[in-house]
């Protein structure tokens, strides 16, 4: 018994490791460039003017890992998002605001058990979101008048999912996680691992 314990316990470490890589794509809720349109709105809306939403996409995530070990997966995550809002003051809408937000952040995968079929897992990520705005102004008219303003702004940002959980064959799974970031508090998707 002990014997065939020895050459079992090798067999499934190699198993393991056959799927060093890996890709997943996700999409997520309530990232964290939703607080900065909302601490941006604050002061405006102090003032009577208001936002409603017209068109949100996102965050929708790319990641890849390459695992070092069958508890340690380096890597990165691309995540995009946009908020399209209708501005208006006074009932009349003012303006048309876009904010869209590209985030690249270099990533650790810790596999806390990694089976044929499912496992679990947390994630740490940070690097930094490249965001952009632009205001295109409406007359009193509600119709565009042509001018419009626009800013960029490079910001730090993260993602750290404390649980992940993914299932299905050795090589194509779904997952789902939670945590806080730029992926959203509660994200799943589907990973590749080859």
């Amino acid at each position: 018994m002990a014997f065939s314990s020895i050459f079992c316990l090798p067999v499934q470490a190699h198993n393991d490791m056959e799927t060093r890589h890996e890709v997943a794509v996700s999409y997520g809720t309530v990232p964290n460039s939703i607080w900065i349109d909302v601490y941006t709105d604050l002061i405006p809306a102090m003032f009577g003017e208001t936002h409603k939403t017209k068109n949100r996409i996102g965050p929708i995530g790319l990641e890849y890992y390459y695992h070092t070990s069958s508890l340690i997966g380096v890597g990165a995550v691309a995540v995009f998002n946009t908020n399209k809002m209708d501005t208006f003051y006074k009932e009349v809408q003012s303006s048309l605001i876009t904010r869209s937000y590209f985030s690249f952040l270099p990533s650790v995968k810790f596999n806390w058990l990694r089976r044929n079929n499912w496992g679990l897992y947390s994630k740490v990520a940070a690097g930094v979101t490249y965001a952009n705005f632009k205001d295109e102004d409406y007359d009193d008219n509600g119709k565009k008048n042509g001018e419009s303003a626009s800013a960029r702004d490079l910001l730090f940002n993260y993602q750290a999912s404390l649980l992940g959980v993914e299932a299905g064959g050795q090589h194509l799974r779904g997952f789902a996680e939670f945590g806080i970031g730029e992926q959203g508090i509660a994200l799943a998707g589907l990973r590749f691992k080859f």
